[in-house]
């Protein structure tokens, strides 16, 4: 699975894929999501990284994951 900048965020935010560089949250990646999931996957965190955990203005409230998720600074509700 190819990490670009969004799936690095998500995956470090999230827990699902912690790593310092690309290709340590490509191996958590690998290891957590099976490999019938991977291609949608991949779609699926580049999506929910372009637009909704944005970079500088994360959208916890609108997040489908945010339960689930391990940043600490989330955006607090209104």
């Amino acid at each position: 699975m190819a990490v670009d900048t969004h799936i690095f965020r998500v995956g470090n935010r999230t827990g699902l894929a912690p790593g310092k560089t690309p290709s340590e949250a490509e191996m958590q990646l690998m290891t957590h999501v099976p490999p019938a999931y991977l291609a949608d996957a991949h779609h699926w965190l580049i999506l929910l990284g372009r637009f909704v955990c944005q970079a500088r203005k994360p959208q916890c409230l609108r997040c489908g994951v945010a339960q689930f998720c391990d940043f600490k600074e989330k955006t607090p509700a209104p």
